[in-house]
C-alpha cells in the first residue's frame, strides 16, 4: 500500500492520550502516592478515564505496527524502556513499583505481532478484528482465575496456572503479586491485534482525515515514548509540591 511520509491525524490522537496520561499520573501521584485520596483510582469516572487512555495508547500501537520501519528495534527499546521504569520504580517507589507495565506490553506485543505477521495476514481484516476484541473481552478477567463476557463468568481457570510467577506477564500473576501499572500479554495482545487488524483495513485505502494536521498535540504524539520516560519524575516532584500545599490549607 502506497502511504504518505505521515498521518498527522493519528499522531494528534497519540499526542491526545500522552496529555491525559500525564494528567492521570498526576493526579494519581498526588491522591495515592501522598495519601489524600486512597480510593480515587476505584471511582467510576477515574476508572472510565484509566482505561479509556489505556485502549487508545493500545490500539493505535497496533494500528502503527503498518507505518513502522524498525520493528524489531523499536521493540527491544520500547522494551528496554520498560524495563528502565520498573528499576526507577523500584527503587524510589517499592510501594507503587511497576511490573510489565504498559511499555513492555507494548514491545512484547510489537515483536510478536512481527514474528506472526506472516500468519496475521492470511486472516481476513475484518474476521481478525472481530476475533481479536471478541478474545479480549473474554479474557478481560483472567487475571482474576475467570473467563467472562459482560460480568457473567464462562469458565473458571485451573489453579495450577497462577502459582509460578513465570506466568505473570501472560496474565497469570501468582500470589502476592502487585503492579501499579500491569498490562499482561492477555487480555491486552488481543486488543492490540484489533488495532493491527483495524489498520489492515483503515490503511488499504486511507482516509483524507489521516492527513490531518492537530497542531501541538501531534508533536506530541511524535515525541509519545520520551514524553512517557520523563513525565513521571516530573509528576512526582509537581505532585509533591502541591500535596504539602492541600496539606498546609494553601
Amino acid at each position: 500500500m502506497e502511504q504518505p511520509s505521515r498521518y498527522h491525524l493519528i499522531d494528534g490522537l497519540r499526542g491526545l492520550a500522552v496529555v491525559n496520561m500525564v494528567a492521570y499520573h498526576f493526579l494519581f501521584d498526588v491522591y495515592i502516592l501522598y495519601g489524600l485520596l486512597p480510593g480515587w483510582r476505584e471511582i467510576g469516572a477515574v476508572r472510565l478515564w484509566q482505561q479509556g487512555i489505556c485502549w487508545t495508547f493500545i490500539l493505535i500501537s497496533g494500528l502503527s505496527w503498518h507505518l513502522s520501519r524498525h520493528r524489531v528495534r523499536n521493540g527491544l527499546l520500547v522494551n528496554a524502556c520498560g524495563l528502565i521504569v520498573t528499576a526507577v520504580t523500584v527503587l524510589v517507589t517499592p510501594g507503587q513499583a511497576i511490573w510489565f507495565g504498559v511499555l513492555n506490553l507494548l514491545g512484547c506485543s510489537l515483536l510478536l505481532a512481527t514474528w506472526a505477521a506472516p500468519l496475521l495476514r492470511r486472516i481476513p481484516p475484518a474476521a481478525g478484528l472481530i476475533a481479536s476484541f471478541l478474545i479480549f473481552l473474554l479474557t478481560r478477567e483472567v487475571s482474576r482465575g475467570v473467563i467472562s463476557l459482560g460480568g457473567t463468568v464462562l469458565a473458571e481457570l485451573p489453579e495450577w496456572l497462577y502459582t509460578s510467577g513465570w506466568l505473570t506477564v501472560f496474565g497469570f500473576p501468582a500470589p502476592g503479586f502487585t503492579s501499579s501499572d500491569y498490562f499482561p500479554l492477555l487480555p491486552w495482545l488481543f486488543l492490540y491485534l484489533a488495532g493491527w487488524f483495524a489498520g489492515r483495513l483503515l490503511l488499504r485505502r486511507p482516509p483524507r482525515v489521516l492527513s490531518v494536521r492537530v497542531p501541538l498535540l501531534g508533536w506530541v504524539g511524535r515525541h509519545s515514548l520520551l514524553i512517557y520516560m520523563i513525565h513521571q519524575p516530573v509528576a512526582v516532584v509537581a505532585a509533591m509540591a502541591v500535596s504539602q500545599l492541600m496539606q498546609q490549607g494553601v
